[in-house]
């Protein structure tokens, strides 16, 4: 029985016309409340955890395994989120057996902080290479203030001033803040790897472009656990990080989307960590993949003048940005601008003020757009 069929068994009231047609249909009327957990099938929950953010939630997924509870994902180490997981496996709906696995699709602190805690208890840690060195990396870059790299970083989008002074006493967000010690044991996952969890057989699928290595997990009878590589109503974060500044994320994202479009048939159904679980994965990732394109080309046609990535938040978001989303936001739009110099569009040079200014390849080509579908344009 394939995961629509299984869904259907549990809500009656899904429309097949809908779930097959080529648009995006989200499978739930409610959103599930914070520490609520939903069955999705026989063997599969999604739980619901609250976040301190303006992402307030992220969607973990119980699995029934052989004598306990895979976990996928595990929410960040904050008071809330922690005790609404205690309260879902210690006295909750789950209580009964142990979680005796956890798999992180990624190094992301909402998606692996309290991976510690769990196998403090016994589970076994499953994640991608990439994934464990990175998040255990990131656990020994404790620093009281930012380092001449993170400095350089922010002075090269155009930071300046009074806000340059202040980043340079503020002390920085360290990844320990939000995640428990990384279990010093895992095991290893790989594209292609085939888990098997309780009665279902799930094959390991990795992207990129969002983290490094991110894990996705198809089941043989139809769903696909994505994490934040395929989420419907938002688009994947793209950030370009200090540590590697002149990283072209764009193309790794958009190549790892054409491949899941491939892979996703009309009745999969996602299983995305944030937002509701929904149908029509081919369709989703090739409207984020559109989403894209527009942003790179209305950044672009901007470009006729010298822009540092300040000048160009505003083109991209189209918004106006609250301070405590500025820094994601700048690291995005650095990378949409990485990728158009990776192509040849835009050009960039070092201004007197330390600060990159960004400019068209040629003012005078108007037409050069990008286009993901054709990869000559």
């Amino acid at each position: 029985m394939n995961a629509v069929a299984q869904l259907q068994k549990l809500k009656p009231n899904l429309s097949q016309g809908d779930i097959y047609s080529d648009r995006v249909c989200s499978l739930f009327d409610e959103v599930p409340h914070a520490g609520e957990a939903v069955a999705i099938s026989d063997g599969i929950w999604l739980l619901r955890l609250p976040l301190d953010s303006v992402l307030d939630h992220i969607n973990v997924y119980v699995l029934a395994d052989e004598t306990g509870w895979t976990l996928v994902d595990t929410g960040n180490n904050t008071p809330a989120c922690r005790t609404a997981l205690q309260a879902a496996f210690d006295d909750g709906l789950f209580a009964h057996r142990p979680i005796t696995r956890v798999i992180a699709t990624h190094y992301h602190p909402d998606h692996i902080g309290l991976a510690g805690l769990l196998c403090d208890r016994g589970a076994v840690f499953q994640t991608t290479q990439a994934c464990w060195l990175h998040a255990r990396w990131l656990q020994l870059e404790q620093r009281d203030l930012p380092c001449a790299q993170d400095i350089n970083f922010v002075e090269r989008v155009g930071i300046k001033g009074v806000e340059l002074a202040a980043f340079r006493r503020r002390a920085p967000s360290n990844y320990s803040d939000l995640v428990l010690p990384i279990p010093y044991a895992y095991q290893r996952i790989r594209e292609g790897d085939r888990l098997k969890i309780g009665s279902r057989y799930w094959t390991v699928r990795l992207g990129y472009g969002h983290a490094a290595e991110h894990a996705t997990l198809w089941s043989e009878d139809g769903f696909v656990i994505t994490g934040d590589q395929i989420l419907p109503g938002m688009s994947s974060n793209l950030s370009v990080h200090p540590s590697e500044p002149d990283a072209d994320l764009v193309s790794e994202w958009v190549e790892s989307c054409r491949r899941f479009a491939k892979l996703a048939q009309s009745e999969t159904v996602c299983l995305p960590g944030h937002n509701l679980p929904f149908t029509g994965v081919e369709t989703r990732c090739k409207q984020m993949i559109a989403s894209q394109a527009a942003v790179l080309n209305r950044l672009s046609a901007h470009l006729t003048r010298p822009c540092t990535v300040i000048d160009c938040l505003a083109v991209v978001y189209r918004r106006q940005l609250q301070p405590h989303e500025r820094g994601t936001m700048i690291a995005e739009t650095l990378g949409y601008l990485n990728h158009l110099h990776q192509r040849g569009i835009v050009k960039r040079e070092l201004a007197d003020d330390r600060a990159y200014l960004w400019y068209r390849a040629n003012s005078l080509d108007q037409e050069r757009r990008v286009c993901f579908d054709n990869p000559e344009c």
